[in-house]
């Protein structure tokens, strides 16, 4: 039995030698690809599995974690390419923000140059009229006499006299009030 037993143990040991070196696929591919990967090292990551895929095709975890990195990898493209657009966007609506500020400001010149015209023009109205005026005034200087007096100004007189009047009456007459009742005190 210990030669039966002794030859078993050698048949195993020469079993194992002739398979190599067994390599843990979790510790040497897996875990410190996962652990790039959440710490935010993608291209690390991917390397690692793409280098365990290459000996290990079949290994389900190394697959998962290279679909999870392709995944990643599009999304940062697809934001990429949204920023990109993005900055597009902001670029077109700047170069036509400074465009309108342009044509205000181009409109703005025109305005303020219709505005001088026309303040020139209103300066030459007021200077006619005020021609005008003067001469109309040489022709009335003479002082207007009673006669030519209007029926409102003559009514308001009127009022305003009938007005004074009336505060000159209450004015002289004394403030009556009521007796005040006193009684006796003793």
């Amino acid at each position: 039995m210990k030669i039966l037993y002794s030859i078993l143990l050698t048949g195993l040991a020469v079993a194992a030698a002739a398979q190599g070196p067994e390599i843990d696929i979790d510790s040497t591919y897996f875990h410190p690809a996962a652990s790039m990967y959440v710490h935010g090292n993608s291209a690390g990551a991917s390397n690692l599995v793409v280098t365990g895929l290459a000996q290990f095709p079949e290994n389900g975890k190394l697959l998962r974690l290279k679909e999870l990195l392709d995944k990643q990898q599009e999304q940062e493209q697809n934001q990429d390419q949204n920023q990109d657009q993005n900055q597009d966007q902001q670029d077109q609506n700047q170069d036509q923000q400074e465009q309108q500020q342009n044509e205000d400001q181009e409109n703005q010149d025109q305005d303020q140059q219709q505005n001088e015209n026309q303040d020139q023009n209103q300066d030459q109205q007021d200077q006619q009229q005020d021609q005008q005026e003067e001469a109309s005034e040489q022709q009335q200087q003479q002082p207007p006499s009673a006669e030519q007096m209007s029926r409102d100004e003559a009514e308001r007189l009127l009022d305003a006299m009938k007005q004074d009047e009336e505060t000159k009456r209450l004015q002289l007459h004394p403030v009556m009030g009521a007796p005040v009742k006193v009684d006796k005190d003793w």
